[in-house]
């Protein structure tokens, strides 16, 4: 079952006590997929639980009895059409804008759930922020609408259906809580979420990784600088402790510089050897380049 077809299914199973919610969930779903001809009312989709949902509540708030009709188009679409003066009324007006009867503080959520019933679709968040509606003609009249929502709705034609699309998680996110999708939006928040510890992770992961080149990098270099001036046969001209320093890490260049400190006489703790190393580096540069002269 995909992600949306879950979301759907739990809107159909959640019980909806007030008969004004009912309608507006039922508006929802005509203004998305509804068209008048000849008087009749079609409204199609390709699923079976969506249409006899959609049946159960015309039945209920109209007392109006809908026949179920094969899409000329083929396929899996099936058509609900059914006669209703007044809901007639209310599809026609669509022309001018998208509107629905609030009646109470849960229309609104109820009509949007309505709309993404008959024409949405959202990818699971842990794959890719998207959510979208195939609105076909009806496309333009939601532009307006989803922008008073503060949504910015995208364009598309796809399959020559015209398509309004979302991809900012914020929007998405936006969108399930004014529909009451609980469950979705709480997907998108956990995956927000999760995509922030993900990229959190790596951003350390790859401060270490870039901390230990830059360390390996000094390391190598100290080595090398060392090494030839134990070649020139200059090392004794280092301080004392310097010397015993820079032999010890001649000898030990497989070490870290903790595991170089443990063994150094007397003891010394990492930041001091590290000190050691930066001035037998400095003072080693010195003295090759003087006797490079």
């Amino acid at each position: 079952m995909s992600f949306s077809t879950e979301q759907k299914a739990e809107i159909i199973s959640t019980e909806m006590k007030s008969l004004c919610c009912k309608t507006a969930i039922l508006q929802g779903m005509l203004s998305a997929r509804a068209v008048l001809t000849d008087g009749n009312i079609i409204f199609s989709s390709s699923s079976c639980e969506i249409l006899n949902f959609t049946k159960a509540l015309l039945g209920e708030i109209y007392s109006k009895e809908a026949s179920f009709l094969r899409s000329e188009k083929g396929g899996r679409r099936m058509i609900l059409s059914f006669r209703s003066p007044a809901l007639a009324k209310y599809v026609t007006s669509l022309d001018e804008g998208i509107h629905f009867t609030e009646k109470c503080p849960g229309c609104k959520a109820a009509f949007l759930r309505g709309v993404f019933l008959a024409s949405g679709r959202m990818t699971d968040p842990a794959l890719q922020y998207l959510l979208e509606f195939s609105l076909g003609e009806r496309a333009a009249a939601f532009i307006p609408f989803f922008e008073e929502l503060g949504m910015t709705p995208r364009v598309a034609v796809k399959k020559k259906e015209t398509v309004i699309y979302f991809k900012i998680s914020a929007q998405i996110e936006d969108f399930c809580a004014l529909s009451n999708m609980n469950q979705a939006a709480f997907a998108v928040m956990n995956e927000k979420i999760q995509s922030e510890i993900r990229n959190s992770v790596n951003r350390i992961a790859n401060c270490e990784t870039n901390n230990i080149g830059k360390a390996v990098s000094a390391s190598m270099n100290q080595i090398s600088l060392i090494q030839r001036l134990s070649d020139r046969g200059l090392l004794s001209l280092l301080p004392d402790e310097l010397e015993h320093t820079a032999r010890i890490r001649m000898e030990h260049s497989e070490l870290s510089l903790a595991q170089l400190a443990a063994i150094i006489t007397p003891p010394i703790s990492k930041p001091g050897l590290s000190h050691r190393l930066r001035r037998i580096t400095a003072i080693a540069e010195e003295l090759l380049e003087k006797g490079a002269k």
